[in-house]
C-alpha cells in the first residue's frame, strides 16, 4: 500500500521564538510579506500574554513555492502566523524546541460549464 502525500506538497513553516529583555522584535525570514506577518503575530501574542514588555527573536522558515501565485504566498503567511503565535507562547512556557506548521492550500474553486 502506498502512502498519498497531502495536497500542497507537504510544505510546512518552521519557526522558533527566544525571550529577550528587550522590548522589539526581530525576525529572521527569506521573505518579507512572511517577516511583516510573523512580527506582527510575535507582538500580538507577547501583549495577550501579559508581556507586551519583552522582546524576542523569531527565526522563520517558509517554503520556496510561496511565490507561485498570490492564493500561495496568502497561505504562507497564515501559516506563519500561526507558527509564529504557537512558537510564542512555547517559548514564554520555557520549551525551545521548533514549532512547525502545515500550509494549507488554498481552496480550488470548481466552476460548472455554461
Amino acid at each position: 500500500m502506498t502512502a498519498r502525500r497531502p495536497r500542497g506538497g507537504g510544505c510546512t513553516v518552521h519557526a522558533r521564538f527566544s525571550v529577550r529583555e528587550l522590548p522589539g522584535i526581530t525576525v529572521t525570514a527569506p521573505d518579507e510579506g512572511a517577516a511583516a506577518a510573523a512580527r506582527h503575530s510575535a507582538q500580538r501574542a507577547l501583549t495577550e500574554a501579559g508581556r507586551g514588555h519583552l522582546g524576542g527573536r523569531v527565526e522563520l522558515r517558509t517554503p520556496r513555492t510561496a511565490v507561485r501565485g498570490p492564493s500561495r504566498r496568502r497561505a504562507v503567511r497564515r501559516a506563519a502566523d500561526r507558527a509564529v503565535a504557537l512558537a510564542v507562547a512555547a517559548g514564554l512556557r520555557g520549551d525551545t524546541r521548533a514549532v512547525r506548521v502545515p500550509v494549507r492550500p488554498p481552496a480550488r474553486t470548481r466552476t460548472s460549464p455554461p
